[in-house]
């Protein structure tokens, strides 16, 4: 975050006054030194080249926007904090002009990254994606190398696991440090040092003469090449507008999911072929493909495009009211501390995260047990038995497109006017509650357990190597829907910053929980059986299943009860009104004022937000 997201930090935190008309627009006293409540909004603002100078922009219209818009803004890689309805400072004073409220030039100015052309647009996008896709491709393309590092360095292959298990604790920590330091610094300088770092490291376990060297490296191997998982999403949203995002953010989602299917792949005849090392070789060739563009690639993040350009005017500009250190402080808690609050706290983030890691942590145990029914039972080649998990990654493509159909043609049809939506009685546009979108998430949690007992029941000889195989199609569909309608739901019950923190809660116990589970699972499958070490994660799943039934029964009242929800923000803002003090509510009083006119205690109608929150994935 920039001067411009520190500046409305800093002011929330100092209690300054909120607009309640939403329709307010700046309200500028030149050379002053007072305090002016004024409403930010991406249709109003001060022309930073001409500070006296109010402009309006065209904004979109709500309507317009989909559940995969809403998926688009909530996949996070950053806790972007809102500047709507926060009040600032006056935008021009004798120290210079508020970095907060530089703006650009027209609504057409074609240093806008929005405004760039349609093939610049979608390489920034890939380049983002794909380093993501690298990222969680090294995660799994370790696995392929560790019967050789058994063999050479003589260690058990629980503690050869303990690679995979550190490179997920890696991916766990780092987003909490990469998101603050990219709005500080900028996108660009993140992706060019992190990835860099990250490759010298893989170079380092290649050449690494012992297994405490490579348990180390692979540790600081995923930390620094985290922040591209971190920040990619917001990437996305810079040069992408809401209603033309959803489309790019739903297939960015893919890459978390995507990357550990095809690392066994890939590793496993590399490790058949060459030797262990190779898989790092080949986890370095991927990177160095990708240094090229991630050198050209430009910066995106408006902020740091504009203040960039303001001095380059030679526009004076204001010192931030927020230091780096205490914006850092400020985020870490956003990002760490927070989030562990409201997992332990919150049943609605608690429940839908426990269930969403554990449906992670099973595609990670399956690193393990793939090896033990299709070498085991099948005597498949070491390189052959990897292709398997191309019947997940199927399954995963498969509810990648159901979902957008989904959304596209039940959830928000496209009306005759150009709105999208469906109508209510009165003719008015209704999203519905954030329970409808649970539907979604039942479909997923049918599928899975289905998927485990049917790769259980027919891994034995007798049974043709293509069934237990086509049983990873259900699980992969069933596993990225349960993702998507997570995200989703996640995004509509909670405002901005606790979306933020909610989701950071989810990742963080989600790489946690994964990183443990292929320790236990060649135990298991060894004490219990392939058919009965299966079937107890298909009966946990089956446990799990009312989960997003109980949610639409009880979601309602668990989101009015919840201290972080919307409900909660519209209590402290009526409880401080009534005390006569400026209301200065966790996220914005935007968030209030919605909470207040669509949510309330009607249950039939739900929250579109629409402030900028991404998170990681």
């Amino acid at each position: 975050m920039g001067t411009e997201h520190r500046d409305a930090v800093a002011n929330t935190l100092h209690g300054s006054d909120l607009s309640t008309n939403p329709d307010e627009t700046l309200n500028t006293k030149p050379h002053t030194g007072t305090t002016t409540p004024v409403h930010l909004d991406d249709r109003t603002s001060v022309n930073a080249f001409n500070p006296h100078e109010t402009q309006t922009y065209p904004d979109s219209s709500p309507l317009e926007r989909t559940m995969s818009e809403d998926l688009a803004r909530a996949i996070l890689c950053e806790a972007r904090v809102s500047r709507n309805s926060i009040s600032v400072r006056d935008t021009t004073s004798d120290e210079g002009v508020d970095a907060q409220t530089l703006k650009w030039d027209s609504p057409d100015d074609p240093q806008d990254p929005m405004n760039w052309p349609s093939w610049k647009k979608w390489l920034s996008t890939m380049t983002v994606a794909f380093i993501c896709l690298c990222v969680t491709f090294g995660s799994s393309l370790y696995v392929g190398g560790i019967y050789d590092i058994e063999a050479k360095m003589k260690v058990s292959q629980e503690l050869g696991l303990t690679g995979l298990t550190l490179y997920l604790v890696g991916l766990a920590f780092g987003p909490a440090i990469a998101a603050p330091l990219s709005e500080i610094f900028g996108r660009k300088i993140v992706y060019s040092v992190s990835l860099p770092v990250s490759m010298l490291f893989i170079v380092g376990i290649a050449l690494s003469k012992n297994i405490e060297s490579i348990l180390i490296l692979r540790f600081f191997t995923g930390f620094f090449a985290s922040p591209a998982m971190a920040i990619a999403a917001g990437s996305i949203s810079d040069v992408f507008p809401p209603e033309k995002m959803g489309t790019a953010m739903c297939f960015f989602c893919l890459a978390p999911f995507c990357g550990p299917v095809l690392g066994p792949v890939v590793g496993n005849f590399v490790g058949e072929h060459k030797s262990w090392n190779w898989t790092m070789w080949v986890n370095l060739m991927a990177f160095g493909i990708l240094l090229p563009f991630v050198i050209i690639l430009p910066e995106t993040y408006r902020p740091i495009l504009l203040k960039k350009r303001a001095l380059k005017r030679g526009i004076t500009l204001k010192k931030p009211e927020m230091s780096n250190a205490q914006f850092l402080k400020f985020m870490f808690k956003i990002t760490m501390v927070r989030p562990l609050l409201m997992l332990f706290t919150d049943p609605i983030i608690l429940s839908l995260s426990v269930y969403l890691s554990f449906v992670f942590a099973v595609l990670f145990g399956f690193f393990e047990a793939f090896p033990i029914i299709f070498r085991g039972v099948y005597r498949m080649e070491l390189g052959v038995s990897g292709l398997p998990f191309l019947g997940v990654g199927i399954g995963i493509l498969f509810g990648a497109v159901v979902f957008l159909c989904y959304d596209r043609y039940v959830f928000f049809p496209h009306n005759a006017d150009g709105t999208v939506g469906r109508r209510d009685a009165n003719g008015n546009i209704d999203f519905g509650t954030p329970e409808d979108k649970l539907i979604i998430c039942k479909i997923g949690a049918i599928s899975l357990p289905i998927s485990l007992f049917w790769l259980a029941w027919t891994s034995r000889k007798s049974v043709h190597w293509m069934v237990p195989l086509a049983a990873g199609v259900p699980f992969g569909f069933g596993l990225i829907m349960i993702f998507f309608s997570v995200i989703v739901y996640l995004s509509m019950c909670f405002p901005p910053l606790s979306v933020a923190s909610a989701m950071a809660a989810n990742n963080f116990l989600r790489y946690l929980l994964a990183s443990v589970f292929p320790l236990f699972t060649i135990q298991m499958y060894t004490n219990l059986g392939i058919g009965w070490a299966t079937s107890t994660f298909g009966f946990i799943s089956l446990a799990m299943v009312p989960v997003p039934w109980v949610l639409t029964k009880y979601g309602l009242s668990l989101r009015n009860s919840s201290k972080f929800g919307y409900a909660a923000a519209a209590r402290e803002a009526a409880l401080k009104a009534e005390a006569g003090k400026d209301i200065s509510p966790t996220d914005s009083s935007e968030t209030v004022r919605e909470e207040q006119s669509q949510h309330g205690n009607d249950e039939h109608k739900s929250l579109h937000p629409s402030q900028d929150v991404y998170y990681q994935v």
